[in-house]
């Protein structure tokens, strides 16, 4: 018979443990003082390597195997999200709400990318761009069936919508202000009574038309 490839990993692992003074964690794997003492003799140390019995065994926790797989894919999924998140606009404090990042790591991101921290106060957005960001962000609503509880999948909705404004300069930052305000104000899902928000033109009109005024 060969000798066991795995007595021979496992005392490959042993013996580097040793040099590097860690023997606490020889003693976890069940290795006793005077046993650590009688391997470094050449002659155990030969017979333990060449053995065709295996004196070591190896066990898998298909458990816990699966979950840390599962964990890594999501954590990869979760980096790929936040570099999204980034490259669209997002603020220090979303991406803290959201992703659990602190200012730091925000920045360390933001570096590794090459992505400019926002600066100043949000320019103001346009009466288009607020009407399509409504029109928008509530067909994909519908079309996704996205319930409002469901934060993260509200978020995705908001790059989507981002991602269609980008070339003109409006980050996901606005236009995640701008959700989270109608929603604040009842405003979605619309109805048919209040069909979305009206514009700062709108509400002037409406208000000449109430008073019955003519238009400058």
């Amino acid at each position: 018979m060969s000798k066991s490839p795995i007595n021979e990993a496992v005392l490959s692992q042993v013996l580097n443990l040793m040099r590097n003074g860690q023997l606490r964690r020889c003693a976890e794997m069940g290795l006793e003082p005077e046993v650590l003492g009688q391997i470094q003799h050449p002659m155990v140390m030969s017979l333990l390597l060449n053995s065709p019995v295996s004196w070591a065994k190896v066990s898998i926790d298909k458990e816990i195997l699966r979950k840390l797989i599962a964990g890594a894919a999501r954590s990869e999924d979760e980096m790929r999200l936040i570099e999204r998140a980034i490259r669209l606009g997002a603020t220090t404090n979303l991406l803290t709400q959201y992703f659990g990042l602190s200012p730091q790591e925000v920045a360390m991101q933001r570096t590794v990318i090459g992505v400019a921290a926002p600066r100043g106060r949000w320019p103001e957005l346009r009466d288009d761009q607020d009407h399509h960001i409504w029109h928008r962000w509530t067909h994909l609503m519908r079309q996704n069936d996205v319930d409002i509880q469901d934060s993260m999948a509200m978020l995705d909705v908001a790059m989507l919508v981002a991602e269609e404004l980008v070339i003109e300069g409006v980050t996901l930052a606005q236009i995640w202000n701008r959700i989270t305000s109608w929603i604040s104000q009842g405003l979605y899902p619309p109805s048919q009574e209040m069909p979305g928000p009206a514009s700062a033109a709108q509400q002037h009109e409406l208000v000449l038309a109430v008073e019955g005024k003519p238009e400058p």
